[in-house]
């Protein structure tokens, strides 16, 4: 993520892990995204990116993605390995962890308090993102999809808070408010271990809660020691200025092990599910892709009319409307790994997956859209990039950070940072 344009957290993730912010000491990646930022002053700058560059700006940009879909597809095909991790270890548990402490160790915070200027966005925000967004699961449970399992996973990912990178990228190349998307993102991913059980435990009543399959105040407990305890050890630690020195210099390097352990989980639990998916036909999966994206455009419609008659800067609305229809494959991931294996986790899965995809691509277009529809004004959007200008790493370039930012759309793997939670 950039340094003048993207959030705190400088590392990668939906998940995830988003929260990989401005490589400060990886200096490929910088070679990488800002390729003709040395370009001297009479003009004579380098043709362009060479192959290596290209291939690994394409690498960086795609590698969650991509990782999502081969583990998936392998964990299906080949399903021995992952079964047996699933059944006979915490590697799940393990996974979690670390990616949350990678968020933590990432996090900056500073920027967030910005945002609390904005009270009336802040209010708006939280009550769409926390508790209005996830009303549609009880829609999406409805559709016949031809297995409970997958219309659980979409109430499931629709459950979960907004995202942890990909959302605050999204923002600011909106030209909306990127601190109030970042308090969004930090706040919501924090809160969500306690509401996004209670939102569960009434979606998926039929499924078992209160009788016994599933155990909600467990699940409760087990996100608050898996995500909320490791976030606040990984935020304590960077009072070290060693770890906030190897957070900076090795930010790539610390987004691709969090976009690993995250498409570790998923292999697994499709791994234990094998079986159960072989059953679904590709029409089935094309309706899950429709009702995915269907859903968030109407997540897309619904924020921007709360936003629209309030008292908000147009920077703000574009933040309100980008990251209250986001949801997070991060949380979701790490919330999956604790169901019990008689709802078909890896099944639940795919609809996650698929849904964090649609709105990756949908929302690339409406952040084009809003700039026109939505114009900032030129002092707001000044106050907003000085605000994160100030937090910059030392010796990270505008442009370099500027060009950053693209590489970190969708890399929402596990950081509430996503500054990134941080590309479930």
């Amino acid at each position: 993520m950039a340094a003048s344009d993207s959030p705190r957290l400088e590392g990668q993730p939906e998940g995830g892990a988003e929260l990989a912010g401005p490589s400060g000491g990886d200096q490929v990646a910088a070679a990488t995204l800002t390729p003709r930022a040395e370009a001297t002053a009479g003009g004579d700058g380098p043709p362009g990116p060479t192959t290596s560059q290209a291939l690994y700006k394409f690498w960086m940009k795609w590698h969650l993605p991509i990782g999502l879909v081969v583990m998936v597809v392998f964990g299906f095909l080949v399903p021995v390995p992952g079964e047996w991790l699933g059944d006979n270890t915490e590697l799940s548990t393990a996974c979690v962890v670390i990616i949350f402490f990678f968020s933590g160790m990432k996090l900056k915070t500073d920027e967030v308090w910005t945002a609390l200027r904005d009270w009336v966005g802040v209010i708006t925000g939280l009550v769409l993102i926390l508790g209005v967004t996830p009303l549609i699961g009880y829609a999406v449970r409805e559709i016949p999809l031809g297995s409970d399992a997958l219309s659980n996973g979409l109430a499931l990912f629709f459950a979960m808070p907004t995202t942890i990178s990909s959302g605050v990228v999204l923002t600011g190349q909106a030209k909306g408010s990127k601190a109030l998307a970042l308090f969004f993102s930090v706040s919501t991913n924090m809160l969500a271990t306690l509401t996004a059980p209670l939102f569960l435990s009434l979606l998926l009543r039929g499924e078992g809660v209160g009788s016994g399959t599933i155990d909600i105040v467990g699940i409760l407990w087990k996100l608050l020691l898996t995500v909320c305890l490791p976030l606040i050890v990984g935020k304590l630690c960077r009072w070290f200025d060693l770890v906030r020195k190897i957070g900076r210099e090795y930010s790539d390097t610390i987004k691709q092990l969090s976009s690993l352990f995250l498409v570790l989980i998923p292999w697994m639990k499709v791994s234990q599910s094998a079986a159960q998916i072989s059953s679904l036909s590709g029409g089935i999966i094309a309706a899950v892709f429709g009702v995915g994206a269907a859903s968030h455009l109407v997540l897309l419609v619904l924020c921007a009319a709360f936003a629209a008659p309030l008292p908000l800067t147009n920077a703000s609305r574009k933040a309100i409307i980008i990251m209250g229809s986001q949801k997070t494959v991060s949380i979701a991931v790490a919330f999956l790994a604790l169901l019990p294996e008689a709802m078909s986790p890896g099944v639940m899965v795919i609809p996650c997956v698929i849904s964090h995809f649609t709105q990756i691509v949908i929302d690339a277009f409406v952040a084009t859209l809003l700039i026109s529809l939505l114009p900032t004004a030129p002092a707001a959007e000044a106050l907003d990039a000085t605000a994160t200008e100030e937090l910059a790493p030392k010796g990270a370039s505008q442009r370099g950070a500027a060009s950053a930012a693209p590489a970190e759309v969708l890399q929402d793997s596990a950081s509430p940072e996503d500054s990134e939670p941080a590309r479930v």
